[in-house]
């Protein structure tokens, strides 16, 4: 019974247009979700970096200025991770270190 979902005792046949208009929603949820992480980033680098080169600039056409408790988050977490990256590349060590971001939000 592949590509149907039971209900009861009738299996119900999925359409291919209904499961790829459920797929589309889907990307676009996750889509809104980076767009909207990416905004918050570049209000960040704006406050809080202003003499640092500005990456996030290249990803947002019309900056906006978020909540302070959104701004304060999102510092937070980035000076966690560069502060935990630099101890990292700063231990004494023979082995040779490398960092890898598979993405952090």
């Amino acid at each position: 019974m592949e590509g149907q979902i039971q209900y009861g005792r009738r299996p119900a046949k999925i359409s291919k247009s209904s499961g790829q208009a459920k797929a589309q929603k889907t990307d676009d949820s996750i889509m809104g979700t980076n767009n909207s992480s990416i905004v918050s980033k570049r209000s960040v680098e704006r406050l809080y970096f202003p003499n640092e080169p500005h990456f996030f600039r290249y990803f947002v056409k019309k900056p906006l200025r978020r909540s302070p408790l959104i701004n304060r988050g999102y510092w937070l977490r980035m000076k966690a991770i560069d502060h935990v990256v630099k101890q990292f590349l700063e231990q004494r060590s023979e082995k040779q270190r490398v960092v890898i971001n598979l993405g952090c939000g």
